[in-house]
């Protein structure tokens, strides 16, 4: 069992906790339509006052996953 929020090898990943199906679309965003998409996406469904945190915490657990994802694909 690992500590942390989001893991990924290839092109399967797991998730866990209550940002677990979040981090899982951001991912999946990311890989099809490029780092911009997810981005975008993760701050269309952020809680208000809370975007700018909500993207930035999603993408620093899927990043290190992404294996050179473009940032617009």
């Amino acid at each position: 069992m690992l500590n942390q929020p989001f893991v990924a090898k290839g092109n399967v990943a797991t998730a866990g906790g209550c940002l677990a199906s979040q981090y899982l679309a951001a991912w999946v965003i990311a890989r099809l339509e490029g780092v911009n998409a997810a981005k975008s996406a993760m701050h269309y469904v952020a809680p208000v006052g809370e975007k700018d945190d909500y993207v930035t915490r999603a993408m620093r657990n899927i990043t290190p996953f992404l294996d050179g994802v473009l940032a617009a694909a």
